[in-house]
């Protein structure tokens, strides 16, 4: 699954995730962007939960971050490989008391939790007046810890960390036989509460808040694994999804619909895998096939001279060789006017306007906004390595998460609905980059687990196999709600109800049989 690498709050509170380290940057509070006095914290692991020379470096690496301010205090929280969650604390004030850029804070646990799994996603909200964190891990659980009243404020001592036991914690819901990719928790016009739930099995759960029991619906459509998910809380209770099929939908998760859906984007293979295809198709085959296909194609030139029919065989051939980007990080406007999408292998973000609600009319039914649109791209932000998390603040910018040399991008909204690269000027993002090219940080290639073929993990072992077949038949080529699915489905049904009427048809004539002989 995609991790939840970047989180903001506000437009002057950032933490970000740089391989196995995590960061904090916390603004001043002014509207020009590039003059704000910014300070980096470092979000230190506690020497008890540091790695050794054993472990490996998946166990050090950051696997979820996330922020918020609660009661005049900011509070952090890091999900690490070892299966830690860490809060850590500062007083708010501090926002507006930071000074120079050039030194980096450090900043050690004022809480540690221990998870039963790696925790891939991180909210904080309250449940009935208490304060605390949910974690959703690989087992599929949505697990929610106290924040501790008697913590000490996190300080550059590491001995002050101390393990919270005097609250426990609470299992809020869990996904049978699978594992959490998505979740948030926001709230509807109405004022009601739902916590999202995103996993592997193609689904988001839309259950009530804090009654998790009570599941209001779900988010059905996706063909393959949910990669990532973001909501919002506003009347419109827009939620937006990515999947391995490669298609980025809205919804709304009030009704349960589906009310947009994103382009697909195809990346092109690279000369290497376009090579390695070659080669393995060439070595499937035999010296007289190879003869046979030469004279194929010899005749088929000489017989055809019809220039759109080989244009056409050669685009299908090429087509054939590509693949679907699948979504890594996705992102909604606050104010629900934009879409952001991230996508694996692919180095940009494309920015899709959302249009506004119709209006009720007494028109024509042909004049109004239909229920299902789709969210045409209108602008693409270059990026010069692959990014790898966005997400939009409340000032409407949008904060790109990308590989070295760039690590942090900051783009800003225009009056024109467009979006300008600020990232030379942006404090936030000057501060951050600085930090992280002396320490020479290197990042992660993708947010996407892989297994030593390439497959992604998220993937289940029949949909690879299928996959795979569908890659070696004649065609090959896409997969994303492929309607063949439904056929094969359909076949099936029918040779079951033909087997049942002929166990039927055979039972009644050995009775018929019996009767006769008695």
């Amino acid at each position: 699954m995609s991790k939840q690498l970047l989180h903001s709050h506000n437009s002057d509170v950032i933490v970000a995730a740089l391989n196995h380290r995590a960061f904090a940057v916390v603004s001043s509070s002014s509207d020009d962007q590039t003059s704000q006095n910014t300070t980096v914290y470092e979000l230190m692991a506690a020497a008890a939960f540091k790695s050794d020379g054993n472990k490996s470096n998946d166990d050090n690496e950051i696997q979820a971050v996330c922020c918020t301010e609660i009661d005049s205090s900011l509070w952090f929280a890091v999900s690490r490989g070892v299966k830690t969650l860490s809060l850590y604390s500062i007083p708010a004030k501090q926002n507006s008391e930071v000074g120079s850029e050039e030194t980096t804070k450090l900043l050690y646990p004022s809480a540690i939790y221990n998870l039963p799994k790696r925790a891939r996603s991180l909210v904080f909200t309250n449940v009935e007046d208490l304060q605390v964190i949910i974690a959703g891990d690989l087992s599929g659980d949505a697990i929610a810890f106290p924040l501790p009243t008697d913590a000490p404020t996190s300080t550059a001592k590491e001995n002050e960390a101390i393990k919270p036991t005097s609250t426990p914690k609470r299992l809020l819901l869990g996904h049978t036989a699978s594992m959490l990719t998505g979740l948030n928790v926001v709230s509807s016009d109405s004022e009601q509460q739902f916590i999202l739930t995103a996993d592997r099995d193609e689904k988001v759960r839309v259950s009530n808040f804090p009654e998790t029991h009570v599941i209001h619906g779900y988010l059905l459509g996706h063909a393959s694994f949910t990669s990532c998910m973001d909501a919002i809380s506003n009347e419109r209770s827009l939620c937006l999804t990515g999947s391995g099929d490669g298609t980025s939908r809205l919804w709304d998760y009030k009704t349960c619909k589906e009310v947009g859906m994103l382009p697909v984007v195809i990346k092109k293979a690279t000369e290497e895998k376009q090579s390695d295809l070659e080669e393995e198709e060439s070595e499937g085959k035999s010296a007289q096939e190879e003869n046979d296909e030469m004279e194929n194609d010899v005749n088929e030139e000489e017989e055809d001279d019809d220039f759109d029919k080989d244009f056409d065989e050669e685009e299908e051939e090429s087509f054939d060789r590509h693949t679907v980007a699948v979504p890594l990080s996705v992102a909604l406007h606050p104010d629900a006017k934009f879409a952001a999408v991230a996508r694996d292998e692919i180095q940009s973000i494309d920015i899709h306007p959302i249009p506004p609600v119709a209006e009720k009319s007494s028109l024509s039914t042909s004049f109004q906004l239909s229920n299902f649109v789709s969210l045409h791209k209108k602008q693409t932000m270059e990026c010069k390595s692959q990014p790898l998390a966005v997400r939009f603040t409340s000032d409407s910018s949008v904060l790109v998460l990308a590989r070295e040399p760039e690590y942090l991008l900051h783009f800003s909204a225009n009056n024109c609905a467009s979006f300008s690269d600020i990232s030379q000027s942006s404090c936030v993002a000057k501060a951050l980059c600085k930090v992280a090219q002396s320490e020479n940080i290197v990042m992660p290639t993708t947010t996407l687990e892989r297994n030593d073929h390439g497959e992604c993990t998220l993937q289940k072992k029949e949909d690879r196999k299928e996959l795979t077949s569908q890659q070696n038949t004649e065609k090959g080529g896409l997969h994303w709600n492929d309607p063949g699915r439904k056929e094969t489905a359909k076949k099936a049904q029918a040779r079951k109800r033909q087997r049942k009427m002929e166990r039927k048809k055979g039972e009644g004539d050995k009775q018929a049989n019996q009767e006769t002989s008695n």
